[in-house]
């Protein structure tokens, strides 16, 4: 069969978006209000999850072990499914990324009732593995983007997942109170709902008929072909560095606050509801506003300074109330730096690769986010600041390696 794709601009793009913003919110505050949770099962002895008799160097092991695994795993998948998007349409990989969520919460939530680690470690191989939702939801939105719009519509889905993240970790929190396992259910659930809410509500975006082709080894070929490509490859090096960085801060910031200040879950959960807070005003006022004056380039490239001063400013922070001042900017400059880097991803590229280059983009955080994990898990037993002085110094060098390898058209 011959080749054809087909892609088109709604009349209404807000409209025509609603859906899928609204499959980013619920989606991503099923995944923010568990984050907090799986910092109190493995490091506090009344969850009475991990053997009392298991030292702290296991400890941090296990917690990066539980992140990497779920990182890894999304790897494969965001590659995959990314990738695949573009060979049976937005909306039916959507729904594989959702329902896999949904089986994966619950096999946490059985994991917490009875006390087994292997359960949960299954749990998020299966949610890892269809966790490539936003990569699919942004081919979606480029999909039905002006040329124009483009970055501002990039950062939309920031935004929108941010809200996610700042209701996920405050409600993760709350449900703590009753158990941990209650957060895992309440995540399946809004998952199932997502699901519905898609299948009733989202027009598939985009169509490319053709022979579908499964390789086990499709997503590690899809990875290395962004390092062979011309357009992408300098971007693809810079977003590795950038991510490597920032996911030492977002996964392990819980651990630091955790031994340095003593959060509980609740607290914990509130701060990282305030990150995505700022996630919320970087991607819905700042990318519009600073993209309008600075290029592409240079946005990247001051988010990534300004996160690392934040994060140098909140390991030396001499009272527990800046904590909460920094991570506001973190956010901000997170989320202008992840938008415009985005942005210029897609611009690499023609409409009919859109998937492909965000399943890219997908494969790459996973990637260093798993790496992050196994790597700064072991380390943090030396002190609870490594990963926060890792974030520090890989921001710095993402920053000079955008202004110096990468050619901005």
């Amino acid at each position: 069969m011959k080749n054809t794709s087909i892609s088109t601009k709604p009349k209404n793009f807000f409209l025509a978006a609603a859906p899928l913003f609204l499959v980013l919110f619920i989606d991503s505050m099923g995944l923010g209000l568990v984050f907090p949770i799986l910092n109190a099962l493995v490091f506090d002895p009344n969850a009475h999850f991990i053997s009392a008799n298991l030292g702290g160097t296991l400890r941090n092991l296990v917690y990066g072990l539980t992140i990497s695994i779920y990182m890894f795993c999304w790897f494969f998948g965001a590659a995959f499914l990314g990738d695949l998007s573009d060979q049976i349409g937005r909306k039916k990989s959507l729904m594989i990324c959702l329902l896999g969520a949904v089986f994966g919460y619950l096999f946490s939530a059985f994991a917490v009732i009875f006390h087994s680690y292997i359960l949960l470690l299954l749990g998020r191989i299966v949610a890892g593995f269809t966790a490539g939702s936003q990569s699919i939801a942004q081919a979606a939105i480029v999909d039905m983007s002006e040329p124009e719009h483009k970055a501002r519509n990039l950062g939309l889905i920031l935004f929108f997942t941010s809200l996610g993240f700042a209701f996920g970790p405050m409600i993760g929190g709350v449900l703590s109170f009753f158990n941990f396992a209650m957060p895992f259910y309440f995540a399946a659930a809004v998952s199932l709902l997502n699901a519905v809410l898609l299948q009733l509500l989202f027009h598939e975006t985009f169509f490319h008929v053709h022979k579908i082709s499964f390789k086990l080894h499709h997503a590690i070929g899809i990875f290395v072909s962004a390092f062979k490509d011309e357009k992408i490859r300098e971007l693809s090096i810079v977003m590795l560095v950038m991510i490597f960085g920032w996911s030492g801060f977002y996964s392990f910031i819980s651990m630091y606050l955790f031994k340095v200040y003593h959060f509980t879950p609740l607290k914990n959960g509130f701060y990282m509801g305030l990150m995505g807070v700022g996630f919320g005003i970087g991607t819905g006022f700042f990318v519009e506003v600073f993209t309008k004056r600075f290029s592409l380039k240079n946005c990247t490239i001051g988010g990534c300074l300004i996160v690392a001063l934040a994060t140098a400013l909140t390991l030396t922070a001499p009272q527990e109330i800046l904590v909460w001042v920094y991570v506001v900017f973190v956010a901000i400059a997170m989320a202008l730096a992840y938008s415009t880097i985005l942005t210029l991803f897609s611009n690499q590229v023609d409409e009919d690769s859109q998937g492909w280059v965000m399943g890219i983009t997908g494969a790459i955080m996973a990637f260093a986010f798993g790496v992050n994990g196994l790597l700064v898990g072991l380390l943090a037993d030396v002190s609870p600041k490594i990963p926060l002085i890792i974030t520090v110094v890989s921001l710095v060098l993402a920053a000079a390696l955008m202004k110096h390898i990468f050619k901005e058209s």
